[in-house]
């Protein structure tokens, strides 16, 4: 295996990596968006949920209505509670994931700059190749061009 196909073959691999991690970030905001979103549900349904309990108990509220209410409201508040945790928790993920993207992007970056160098590298390699070439070419020529250039100013004579 050349080193070239070796190289390509690290650049697809690294690309690859650097798509999921892409697509694994996407799906991570998504989440986010969606426990967000959520939460903020949860956090307008107590709200408006308060505001009509409010209101039933001024026009009559026992103690056991009340007790209930409580226990309703305690066990909204653990919902929104647990919920604002799965927040926190897909938002340290998407941290996680976009620090995770940008390595891999970084080393797409890598590869792909130590690819251009070696194609720079083997151009500059071709180019001597063939001024090389060029200049023995140029040698041979005037070395077997000096004794032909020689034999063919006697043969034809002065000017």
């Amino acid at each position: 295996m050349s080193g070239a196909h070796a190289l390509m073959m690290v650049l697809e691999s690294a690309e690859k990596a650097r798509d999921e991690a892409l697509s694994a970030l996407d799906a991570g905001r998504k989440a986010l968006d969606a426990a967000q979103r959520q939460a903020q549900s949860l956090t307008d349904w107590r709200r408006d949920y308060e505001q009509r309990w409010q209101a039933q108990f001024r026009q009559s509220g026992g103690m056991e209505i009340l007790r209930c209410y409580q226990d309703f409201m305690a066990r909204l508040a653990e919902a929104v509670g647990e919920q604002d945790r799965r927040v926190s928790l897909a938002r340290a993920n998407v941290d996680r994931l976009q620090a995770q993207l940008i390595e891999r992007e970084r080393r797409v970056a890598a590869v792909s700059q130590l690819i251009d160098r070696r194609h720079a590298e083997q151009q500059v390699r071709a180019a001597r190749q063939e001024q090389k070439a060029t200049d023995e070419m140029a040698a041979r020529l005037t070395r077997g061009g000096s004794g032909l250039g020689g034999t063919l100013s006697m043969a034809v004579g002065p000017l």
